[in-house]
């Protein structure tokens, strides 16, 4: 990524990463990413909001020497993270005289994780201000959005928003602003799946706040800039609120094709209701394990339900469905429901172990189907009455949104 204007004296210096395929050990991120590094002229002073990736150092180096910079007045660094300010102390190396700015969680934060001396840090707070010559720079703290220490700058002349962590997305790209790329846009909710999803109570806070301020573009840490901010913010309200659609989620195992069968007769049986489901089938392949969960996060965004499908294994739950259940988790889904299903050898406490691994998904528990064996005509019973009693009580949640 080279040198993109913005605005009037308004730039993108930050590095493109289309090869990173994987985020936070976590989530797939198969258009890469970029780390987004705003580099703003005021008639007096000049700015760099955040740096970038420490393997993309040079990259913003090289950026701010084609830029013309040969003063850097102020480092402002939204979120500690690595890939956002994991390469200050390089940028201060080669501008000494830069001061950084930060909050004060984030002044905390960058002393404990890349020990930058707490002296050399100023600390702004809400409804600060800094002056730059015709460019004034304000303060807007977003606490978990995602970590406690994340505030934004708004660029009060130009109304723009540079917003840390809050609307990325993972998508690299060599342009400076968003299209209209379904692409694009899933790629942004995929993010939002990962990073915001665990504190969506605080993040609708922020939008709201956002939608007050009515920017003029919305300048993320990543990704590429929302040159109308109402395609994001409309999403994010959706994201951020209580709404579901008629989706029911399936992440499964199967050993032997016991639980295989269990979930494609749930699969049609819910279909036939006019549900649309997904399942995710987190064995299938080596890579399946991290590719398919990080499927399954973006699926619940908006999931209405969430049925686990796992053989018994050594008396739990597959160690993958484990992994799945412990990530779903995290990010405590807005979903209604929540179910079980799947098969055992002799004996099995795959319901037990699953519950208490997924007790912060407050929803509605399902009575479990799990099966002995190889399953029988009795066994698809049980399993069409569970998929009648789940469409039922989907489909009477008031306001559904078909996907």
């Amino acid at each position: 990524m080279s040198v993109l204007a913005i605005s009037d004296q308004v730039f993108e210096v930050g590095a493109s990463h289309p090869e990173r395929k994987l985020f936070d050990c976590l989530m797939p991120t198969p258009h890469g990413t970029t780390y987004n590094s705003y580099l703003i002229f005021g008639k007096e002073k000049t700015a760099l909001i955040d740096a970038v990736d420490p393997e993309k150092t040079q990259v913003l180096l090289n950026n701010l020497e084609e830029a013309g910079v040969t003063r850097l007045d102020y480092l402002i660094n939204l979120h500690t993270e690595q890939d956002h300010a994991g390469s200050a102390e390089a940028v201060r190396q080669k501008y000494p005289e830069v001061e950084f700015i930060t909050n004060a969680k984030v002044k905390e934060l960058m002393h404990t994780h890349l020990h930058i001396p707490e002296d050399s840090m100023t600390v702004v707070t809400e409804n600060d201000t800094i002056d730059l010559g015709g460019k004034t720079l304000g303060f807007i703290m977003i606490p978990f959005a995602h970590w406690p220490d994340n505030y934004m700058v708004h660029l009060k002349e130009d109304n723009i928003l540079f917003s840390s962590d809050l609307f990325g997305s993972h998508y690299a790209t060599s342009k400076a602003f968003s299209t209209s790329s379904a692409e694009q846009r899933l790629a942004a909710k995929n993010y939002f799946a990962e990073i915001m999803l665990p504190y969506r109570a605080h993040v609708a806070k922020h939008v709201k706040r956002v939608r007050e301020l009515a920017p003029r573009m919305i300048a993320p840490s990543h990704g590429p800039v929302w040159y109308d901010p109402d395609i994001i913010l409309r999403r994010y309200e959706r994201w951020t609120s209580d709404a579901v659609k008629n989706l029911v989620a399936i992440p499964y195992v199967s050993m032997h094709d016991s639980t295989k069968l269990m979930v494609e007769r749930l699969t049609i049986k819910l279909s036939e209701y006019g549900l649309s489901v997904v399942c995710r089938n987190l064995g299938a392949e080596p890579d399946s394990l991290s590719l398919e969960t990080g499927h399954f996060i973006t699926d619940l965004v908006d999931a209405a339900a969430v049925v686990m499908a796992t053989p018994t294994v050594i008396g739990g739950p597959h160690p993958n469905i484990a992994y799945a259940a412990v990530v779903a988790n995290a990010m405590r889904p807005k979903t209604k429901f929540y179910g079980l299903i799947g098969s055992y050898g002799w004996g099995t406490r795959v319901a037990d172990t699953l519950d208490a691994l997924t007790s912060n998904i407050k929803a509605e528990r399902l009575d479990p189907v799990l099966v002995k064996g190889l399953p029988r005509d009795e066994d698809f019973a049980r399993i069409d009455e569970f998929a009648k009693n789940l469409a039922e009580k989907i489909k009477a949640i008031p306001d559904l949104v078909k996907p």
